[in-house]
């Protein structure tokens, strides 16, 4: 029995390599498809200062953008906020390709939660951006250095969308949060052990990014979040809007935010607002600037190419459920 199946294998083996695997590779490693294969969306609002360094690392990785925001300048929470249209013209001026949609739209709706809001929101914005495709939401100060392996491995798994429908996948990747900063550096969470979930190939937001996904996949692959390194009044702002208003006590958590320092920043341990251990303790990362970080930081932890965790077996059936 094990002889037969070592030469049902084999055959398998054969079919794949010379009848599937030609078509494979040159599916795999073409960017040349007219098909808009990775699609991202931000939510534009108070912190939209930081959109263009996050722009800068995956624009030309990309095939389209959508940078949403509310047509009555309100947040989730109903406060009133004041995009210049200086930024408008940065972004007209960035994007040399064509590739970014500005869309606005009724975003808050009086006596609905903040968070409601936000999912509400990212749903919208998928669905303007087309179901197709692999959907990444990331907010403005989030930073995916080297998005050129994440983009490579997204494009060799384009396969996976075909059967969106049957197979719905999920990606996640690693937080690297910068808690505070000071004139010397950024105070960071470690380990990066805390998730995001960044791509769906089924964009159906249930809470947040998060969705019922069928198969959920840890990527090796870091995602600076400035989150709380902000000035004290960016801070306030921060809490009074988003989609956690409501979560925890954020006026509790601030004041503890405000009393750290060079002096006591190891005594924080595990001390998440929501899931306590997930930020188990801080170190302190030099750096006079977000931009100077995010380049010496992919120095010391440079991004490995990445891989789909599934067997061969495995992945074959996909591909071949792919193709009918």
């Amino acid at each position: 029995m094990r002889q037969v199946f070592k030469i049902l294998k084999s055959l398998f083996d054969y079919i794949f390599y010379f009848a599937i695997f030609p078509q494979y590779l040159l599916e795999s490693f073409s960017s040349m498809g007219r098909k808009k294969i990775i699609k991202v969306g931000y939510l534009l609002s108070y912190d939209y200062s930081y959109i263009l360094t996050s722009l800068k690392h995956i624009y030309e990785y990309v095939d389209s953008i959508v940078i949403s925001y509310d047509i009555n300048n309100k947040t989730w929470a109903g406060n009133d906020v004041e995009i210049p249209k200086s930024f408008f013209s940065e972004i007209k001026e960035f994007d040399k390709k064509n590739k970014i949609i500005l869309y606005k739209d009724q975003f808050y709706i009086p006596g609905i939660q903040p968070m409601e809001l936000e999912t509400r929101q990212r749903n919208m914005m998928a669905e303007k951006l087309g179901f197709d495709g692999w959907h990444i939401q990331i907010d403005g100060d989030e930073y995916a250095y080297d998005f050129q392996k994440l983009s490579k491995f997204l494009r060799k798994n384009k396969y996976l969308l075909r059967i969106a429908n049957k197979k719905q996948f999920n990606f996640q990747v690693n937080f690297v949060t910068l808690f505070k900063h000071n004139d010397e550096g950024f105070f960071v969470i470690k380990p990066f052990e805390e998730k995001c979930n960044l791509i769906t190939n089924y964009p159906k937001y249930e809470y947040a990014r998060y969705t019922n996904r069928e198969q959920n996949f840890a990527l090796d692959y870091h995602l600076i979040h400035q989150s709380w390194a902000r000035d004290e009044e960016e801070i306030t702002e921060k809490i009074n809007n988003w989609g956690h208003k409501n979560d925890f006590d954020t006026s509790k958590f601030f004041e503890m935010w405000k009393s750290l320092n060079a002096d006591n920043y190891k005594q924080f341990k595990n001390f998440h607002p929501l899931e306590g251990k997930l930020w188990k303790e801080l170190s302190f990362f030099p750096a006079k600037n977000i931009d100077e970080f995010i380049i010496k930081f992919e120095n010391e932890h440079p991004q490995k190419d990445l891989k789909l965790a599934l067997k061969f077996s495995k992945k074959l059936k996909l591909y071949l459920k792919s193709l009918f």
